[in-house]
């Protein structure tokens, strides 16, 4: 696959996988356009290869502050889960208590 037909399939890919929060299939995206990035070092880049990789990029930023995003969803969704999980022990441990009275 050349370089201009295997930039728009990965940017493809990166944004299939985060809309359908594959994270995993993500994190393998990015790894693979880390090493395809790396191969360009050094290389003269056309300008139609340019063009690309700016798209590229611009994609790769917004499915980055994406994963920010729900990364601070999640973080939130467990904090919550274990304040209700905290509250549930107390009345639980209260509930024993009083019991033995």
């Amino acid at each position: 696959m050349d370089d201009l037909t295997l930039i728009p399939w990965l940017a493809r890919e990166l944004e299939q996988a985060a809309s359908q929060k594959e994270w995993l299939k993500v994190q393998q995206v990015d790894k693979q356009i880390a090493l395809f990035l790396t191969s360009l070092k050094g290389r003269a880049l056309s300008p139609a290869l340019q063009r690309e990789l700016a798209e590229l990029r611009k994609l790769h930023q917004r499915v980055y502050q994406f994963c920010q995003q729900e990364s601070a969803v999640l973080e939130e969704k467990m904090a919550r889960t274990r304040k209700n999980q905290e509250g549930a022990t107390a009345y639980a441990a209260f509930m024993t208590m009083e019991g033995g009275r």
